[in-house]
């Protein structure tokens, strides 16, 4: 379109970009002039190699790596081979991100600390790993995956909301530190969010009905959705956005 804010020449790390909220914002910075690198674990590696596949083939520069961000030394070898493949690094999207449906009553201790050290903890170890190349490069952007139950609390997902809650202060915590070195660092919150692997669950049963009683707009979003309010944060068009946490919810936490 006329007048379109583009990236080109940017280069975008998203964890977990194989699937759903990660591979639609592959494809919206890609379209969009970026070089994207998408992450994966090793044994989702093919959904990474096929986003960059399809970004390849539309003419975009894109490339795949294996990562589990629990696995914390790992993290600063992925960040030097971006580096060393596109020269720098300029977009960091922390998608990659997990829980665990259960009482709080009922958790075992090993459940409560996967879904911290995936959520809250693996995106703190790549955001350094992150913002060391950018403190150097005097700029740089990060975007945080929270979420609405990191806003507001709900049942059967204590860690989940713990780790949100935890990486929208951290989000904060870091626009403040390192503003200095023109690091940019927000949350987006989204709202339950339907792809391919959770439709049914979405569109029936408890799901759908906790979605048409909470979501104002009465529907869950789309992955496009919350890949333009990604597209958003990442872009000039936020230049003056930092410490920010964008809820993207249909109106979940209004009420």
């Amino acid at each position: 379109m006329k007048g379109e804010i583009r990236l080109d020449g940017a280069v975008a790390l998203i964890t977990g970009g194989g699937s759903g909220i990660g591979r639609a914002t592959a494809q919206v910075l890609g379209q969009r002039g970026a070089r994207v690198v998408v992450t994966e674990l090793p044994g989702r590696k093919a959904l990474a190699d096929e986003i960059v596949a399809e970004l390849n083939g539309l003419g975009a520069e894109a490339m795949a790596i294996t990562l589990d961000v629990k696995a914390t030394p790992t993290i600063p070898f992925v960040i030097e081979q971006v580096v060393r493949r596109f020269g720098s690094l300029d977009i960091l999207v922390n998608n990659a991100g997990t829980q665990i449906l259960k009482p709080a009553l009922d958790l075992e201790e090993h459940e409560f600390d996967e879904v911290m050290n995936v959520n809250l903890k693996g995106a703190f170890m790549c955001a350094q790993a992150a913002g060391a190349v950018m403190a150097d490069q005097k700029r740089g952007c990060i975007v945080n995956v929270a979420s609405q139950h990191g806003v507001v609390g709900n049942s059967l997902r204590a860690p989940y909301c713990a780790s949100k809650a935890g990486l929208i202060n951290l989000t904060r915590a870091l626009a403040i530190e390192w503003a200095e070195y023109g690091i940019r660092v927000n949350a987006i919150s989204p709202t339950f969010v339907v792809n391919g692997q959770n439709q049914s669950m979405i569109e029936s049963g408890d799901v759908a009905r906790e979605i048409q009683q909470g979501v104002l707009l009465g529907r869950a979003a789309t992955t496009e959705e919350v890949a333009w309010g990604i597209y958003y944060l990442a872009s000039p068009m936020a230049s003056m956005v930092t410490g920010h946490n964008l809820v993207i919810d249909g109106g979940w936490t209004a009420r």
